[in-house]
């Protein structure tokens, strides 16, 4: 999954203290602090060499935390965007795997037999997180950078407020955005960005805090082009 030089470098989320729960959407705290993840992504990035010009997150805080964080860190705008939520489980949101296999069998064994376009029970289908992500994906390609016209919901950091910063606009070109990602959102990327396949980006590990880049849509490649 080698990108462009512009492109678009993720990290998944710190891990959070839940284990065999079915937590999706829910604003759970990871186990790590904000500082405490923000720093380890900081030195990922120091080892590739990477200044991002942008940091992207969901709203929740196991992503937007440690986004405000570096971007803070970095100088660097924080965008929070709706599109880049984790897939949404429903009515099985909260509840234990085991609970929903035992009290729920009907709808959980649809889910399981045909979950690229079947979702829990008021949730979502792989196919429709992907279409969001895809959304982004394009939005961010298209734009070059400014972040009034990718419809981001709110930001934070050193920049102070959304639109542009010189380091987003700067035509020179190569930085990559920096998206604090959950899961489904990178499995995702790989599909719409990667061109692989579903279950193909379901076998592929998403270690926590570790970096996996994308490249970003052709029209965006071109515009930092000399």
């Amino acid at each position: 999954m080698d990108p462009l030089p512009c492109g678009l470098i993720a990290f998944r989320h710190a891990p959070v203290p839940l284990s065999g729960v079915c937590y999706g959407r829910l604003d759970v705290a990871a186990e790590l602090s904000a500082e405490a993840a923000a720093t380890a992504i900081e030195r990922a990035l120091a080892d590739l060499c990477l200044r991002p010009r942008a940091v992207w997150s969901s709203p929740l805080s196991r992503c937007a935390a440690p986004a405000a964080e570096l971007a803070a860190r970095l100088g660097a705008p924080h965008a929070v965007d709706e599109r880049l939520l984790e897939i949404a489980y429903g009515a099985w949101e909260g509840r234990a795997w085991s609970d929903i296999e035992r009290d729920d069998p009907i709808a959980y064994a649809a889910w399981l037999d045909g979950w690229e376009r079947v979702g829990p029970p008021g949730g979502e289908s792989a196919l429709k997180v992907e279409a969001r992500v895809r959304s982004f994906w394009r939005a961010l390609g298209a734009t070059s950078g400014a972040f009034s016209a990718l419809g981001a919901s709110g930001t934070s950091g050193t920049s102070g407020t959304s639109g542009t910063s010189g380091d987003v606009m700067d035509p020179v070109g190569a930085r990559p955005h920096l998206l604090i990602a959950h899961a489904g959102v990178l499995r995702a990327l790989r599909v719409v960005a990667c061109g692989v396949t579903w279950p193909e980006a379901m076998s592929a590990p998403a270690p926590h805090l570790a970096p996996e880049r994308f490249p970003l849509p052709a029209p965006a490649l071109s515009l930092a082009a000399p």
